[in-house]
């Protein structure tokens, strides 16, 4: 039962590492579209402006990033919770399994 309790260590470990990476590129991809826009904003002809739709469009976009990198850093929570949730349920098990045996 050590053993299990051992994967499911790794486990975590690889899900917060993988969690931190994903989190990092999310924010580096939040960054170059504000930089993307920002310099559009600057750079465009005021006689030729960008078409309100595409604006908006874009502005829509940005919202729903910032709302999925807010959801998987709460999914990446409740992750990490499971996980050691289930990692002490485990330990108990083993705990009892052995107790139960040398009775």
């Amino acid at each position: 039962m050590t053993s299990a309790v051992t994967s499911t260590g790794a486990s975590a470990t690889g899900a917060s590492s993988v969690s931190s990476t994903s989190a990092s590129s999310a924010s580096a991809t939040e960054n170059q579209f504000l930089s993307i826009l920002t310099t559009e904003l600057t750079n465009q002809d005021p006689t030729n402006a960008m078409d309100p739709t595409t604006f908006a469009s874009q502005l829509v976009s940005y919202a729903g990033l910032e709302q999925q990198i807010t959801t998987n850093s709460k999914l990446d929570g409740i992750t990490t919770l499971l996980t050691s949730l289930l990692a002490s349920q485990d330990s108990g098990s083993s705990a009892a399994a052995s107790g139960a045996t040398s009775s």
